[in-house]
């Protein structure tokens, strides 16, 4: 454990090159890599003709499993310092929208973020897959499809907001931080169809409107708390988010968020490969806009973008597709 950095076992890195902040390291401060790296290798071992690579990596997968089943609480994923011995972390969120929560300086932990929730379902069912397959788990999967399934039912009770039929960003101990965030597009990438009905599926889309712009979908609707269109976070629209999100709305059925979230490739097109872009809200690309390019220095989820998006249009419907 190390409270300056967040490190408890089975916890990935967020960053190598860690960054000194209000005294504390960033080097550990995110919640969801261990979850994204059981998704990542029961994929890889469902597509994979040798498992030899998953079979190295059990180690670290069995640390990751027990990393994700010790974060439940009640079927909602809790995120808390207190796990590596802290009162915080040195980031403000520690999710990949990491620059703080809208109406919070800091979470009142424990936190559950409703994107990593959902990013938890997805986890525990690889972590069943692979128990079931390779890694040596002191959990069957039976155990983690059951905990999958009360994840679920949490996710749309304890983190759906009836009066906005859209799900809350997050919930921590002062109570639930409302208001309209991509997070519910992004979530959909790790939900199965049949976690959804259609009503709140509509309800999502509907809600989602108020985020789409003529180059995909901004992080946070203008009438958030907070919102900026120039903050990092709180506005502005990610090209490797417009890939999830198309990706995600394809296996759902949802054609117009596909079309929305795809407008992404023609600022990439014209205005260069950026890590995000900043979009005052007048004018589009043919018309001469204000839209902006920026961003920290290439990253992995950067040089995704193209194949991803190449990948969400090959699988796509033609009317999708033009």
């Amino acid at each position: 454990l190390d409270p300056r950095t967040g490190e408890e076992p089975g916890r990935g890195l967020h960053e190598f090159d860690d960054v000194e902040m209000r005294g504390l390291s960033t080097r550990y401060n995110a919640s969801e890599v261990s979850l994204l790296f059981l998704v990542v290798a029961a994929e890889h071992l469902g597509e994979a003709e040798d498992d030899g690579l998953v079979r190295e990596i059990s180690g670290g997968l069995t640390r990751a499993a027990d990393y994700l089943f010790r974060h439940f609480e009640n079927g909602l994923f809790r995120e808390d310092p207190a796990a590596c011995g802290a009162t915080r972390y040195a980031l403000r969120a520690t999710y990949w929208k990491d620059s703080r929560l809208p109406g919070r300086e800091d979470p009142y932990y424990p936190v559950t973020y409703t994107l990593v929730q959902a990013q938890a379902v997805a986890a525990c069912r690889a972590a069943g897959r692979l128990a079931e397959r390779l890694l040596a788990s002191r959990r069957p999967r039976g155990e983690w499809d059951n905990l999958a399934t009360t994840a679920v039912e949490r996710l749309f009770t304890d983190l759906w907001e009836p009066t906005l039929a859209y799900p809350v960003i997050a919930i921590d101990q002062r109570g639930p931080i409302r208001g309209v965030s991509s997070d519910a597009l992004h979530m959909l990438f790790y939900l199965d169809p049949e976690d959804l009905n259609r009503e709140r599926l509509a309800a999502i889309a509907r809600g989602a409107e108020s985020l789409a712009t003529p180059f995909g979908y901004r992080t946070y609707a203008e009438r958030q708390e907070d919102y900026d269109p120039h903050a990092y976070h709180l506005g502005a629209i990610w090209p490797f988010e417009q890939a999830i999100i198309a990706r995600g709305a394809a296996e759902h059925g949802l054609p117009s968020v596909q079309h929305v979230a795809l407008r992404i490739v023609g600022a990439l097109e014209r205005l260069g490969f950026h890590e995000l872009f900043y979009w005052d809200g007048e004018g589009d690309l043919e018309g001469g806009t204000a839209v902006e390019g920026q961003g920290c220095d290439l990253q992995l989820w950067s040089l995704a973008v193209p194949t991803a998006l190449l990948s969400v249009v090959e699988r796509s419907e033609p009317d999708v597709r033009s």
